[in-house]
């Protein structure tokens, strides 16, 4: 269980003190696939900046199972820039992270050889990300941050930047991921039908400082498919959060 105890966080600037976050709490089952969702500028991705070690929250502490102390190396991120090392190849690349540098070459070489099979980029080992497409940028970015074997997986709008073809492969992509390894995601997008189609449940954040105004636990079985965004259930749960935003952020 990870759980967010009353975790608040002030920027202060030439125009006086700003609360992104007050007093935000939530608890997350182990292994759920939580999706918060907002406009920008809600304080989303400040929320996982805080999780990540990036930022350090005002107030508030942050607790794992029973581990109250620093959890980051529990953590990885995946942003919506690919943030790839240029002069590294794919397979250099997925096995950077701190935690595979530990072990054995040859364990390392055939964990590092499971993901590149996995992420369907094992042809491209050897190649530099600038002849990578977006999608591929991704799918190494979201190897590197699972090779580590960390308990948590976050990620800031990592589609965001991808074109919408692209965008729904690599949600398919995601889940299948996910059914697979079965690791604790918190994913942060203001798509709700992205939100929909890849999350248990769904936290509505409001305006800052950001709360959770409204939660929605996902109703649809595993696997899914992209057709399943054409069914009324799908339509009208869709609406129910969209009406949610609305009235939330008047």
């Amino acid at each position: 269980m990870l759980t967010l105890n009353n975790i608040s966080k002030t920027y202060r600037g030439a125009s006086g003190e700003i609360d992104v976050l007050k007093e935000f709490s939530v608890s997350i089952p182990k292994n759920q696939f939580v999706a918060f969702v907002g406009p920008s500028g809600c304080g989303k991705t400040t929320l996982l900046r805080i999780l990540s070690g990036l930022t350090q929250p005002t107030e508030g502490k942050i607790v794992l199972g029973k581990n109250k102390n620093n959890i980051t190396h529990q953590l990885s991120m995946v942003f919506q820039e690919f943030s790839l090392f240029p002069w590294l190849t794919v397979r250099k690349n997925i096995g950077f992270g701190e935690n595979i540098q530990k072990l054995p070459s040859r364990e390392r070489d055939k964990k590092i050889d499971y993901y590149l099979n996995m992420t369907g980029l094992k042809k491209f080992e050897h190649d530099y990300p600038k002849t990578l497409s977006g999608g591929m940028k991704q799918r190494v970015a979201i190897a590197r941050a699972m090779i580590n074997d960390t308990e948590i997986l976050l990620m800031d709008e990592p589609f965001g930047s991808l074109d919408p073809q692209t965008r729904y492969k690599m949600q398919d992509f995601l889940t299948q991921i996910w059914d697979r390894e079965q690791r604790t995601i918190l994913f942060v997008t203001h798509e709700i039908e992205e939100a929909l189609y890849l999350a248990d449940v769904i936290h509505v954040l409001g305006s800052t400082p950001t709360s959770i105004k409204k939660s929605f636990t996902v109703p649809f079985p595993r696997p899914r498919k992209q057709s399943l965004k054409q069914t009324k259930e799908f339509f009208d749960l869709r609406n129910t959060i969209i009406k949610e935003m609305a009235e939330t952020h008047q």
